[in-house]
């Protein structure tokens, strides 16, 4: 007997799209075993599907979103900035890294053998045309791009370990609070200013602050905490106070951290993957839940809709096409100017 495809359909499949949608859901949104994700629907809807199963939706969800999960990368890189981070991650016991790569519509997701420059070329390209905002990994360092903004957060973090080791030594306390309290008085004009049009008063400002970082150059060779701090300065110099030359520019990468840490949730719970397969589909399934979160996006109904219309339809058409990049307020803004 042959009857034609129903409403919402996937033909050739005992399960729907909803069911498989919920189940990708659970296990990367929810973030819980595949063994779980069984139980769960077995007890609540008697409907037995094996762990197998699971691997087979993820594995066709995976496919249906490629083209999808490649768009939202192109769109990505066609934005003004990108927040950029990594973490550890295991395939079949073995070091992998997960790196994140987001801006405030889209997170996407990229597991890898490497740690350096290559992977971040291969994802961005030699030439980013936006600013790039990071952390001090120097894969980092040597690609190109308008700006770079180094995550402030990271600095006070590092100069809090050297006062609390170093708590009775007057000149590294000197040095540290004296750096700490310049890119705080940075913060805090870049707070001052963000909703703000800039006027004489803050390029004022950001000159003092600009010209005061020449202060931290040349620290007491004998204590080589402070030349590490010294050599960081200015290596990155151009880099610290991007955010006071470039508008809606963070001092820090929060965001970046945000978005990488539901994935150090599901790696703390499976310990990353078992095979290159599973670290595809988490990198894809994760990019499109996490994109659709950013979005205030139903993340089942976006799988669902994935599964259901194929290669024809993306389920974010409408944040691809490239947002309006900010311009500097003046022609007095000028380029991020280099310290040394």
């Amino acid at each position: 007997m042959v009857s034609p495809k129903g409403q919402d359909e996937i033909p050739a499949s005992r399960i729907g799209p909803r069911a498989k949608a919920f189940a990708a859901f659970l296990r990367y949104g929810v973030k819980i075993s595949k063994r779980d994700v069984s139980a769960l629907f077995r007890k609540a809807f008697n409907l037995n599907i094996s762990s197998s199963s699971i691997d087979g939706f993820m594995e066709q969800l995976k496919k249906e979103s490629l083209h999808i999960y490649d768009e939202l990368l192109a769109s990505l890189k066609e934005g003004p900035f990108i927040h950029a981070d990594e973490t550890g991650w295991k395939v079949d016991g073995s070091n992998y890294w997960l790196w994140k790569f987001s801006n405030k519509r889209i997170a996407y997701s990229h597991i890898d053998k490497g740690r350096g420059q290559k992977v971040v070329e291969n994802i961005l390209g030699k030439d980013y045309l936006g600013v790039l905002i990071s952390d001090f990994l120097s894969a980092y360092n040597k690609i190109i791009t308008k700006a770079k903004q180094k995550c402030l957060a990271h600095l006070f973090r590092d100069l809090e370990k050297v006062v609390g080791y170093w708590y009775d030594d007057k000149e590294i306390l000197r040095y540290c609070r004296r750096l700490g309290k310049m890119l705080k008085d940075a913060i805090d004009l870049y707070k001052e200013y963000k909703k703000k049009e800039w006027d004489e008063t803050y390029y004022t400002k950001r000159a003092r602050l600009n010209d005061s970082l020449k202060d931290f150059s040349f620290p007491n060779p004998n204590r080589r905490i402070l030349k590490r701090f010294a050599k960081r300065l200015a290596r990155h110099k151009g880099e610290i106070l991007t955010f006071l030359y470039i508008k809606d520019i963070d001092p820090h990468n929060n965001h970046a951290e945000q978005q990488i840490r539901p994935d150090v949730i599901f790696r703390k719970i499976t310990f990353g993957n078992r095979s290159l397969a599973g670290a595809q589909n988490h990198s894809v399934l994760m990019t499109i839940l996490q994109t659709a979160k950013l979005n205030d996006m139903d993340p089942i109904k976006t799988l669902e809709d994935i599964l259901l219309s194929g290669k024809k339809k993306n389920p974010f058409a409408k944040i691809l096409s490239p947002p309006k990049k900010t311009q500097p307020s003046t022609t007095k803004i000028g380029t991020v100017p280099a310290y040394a």
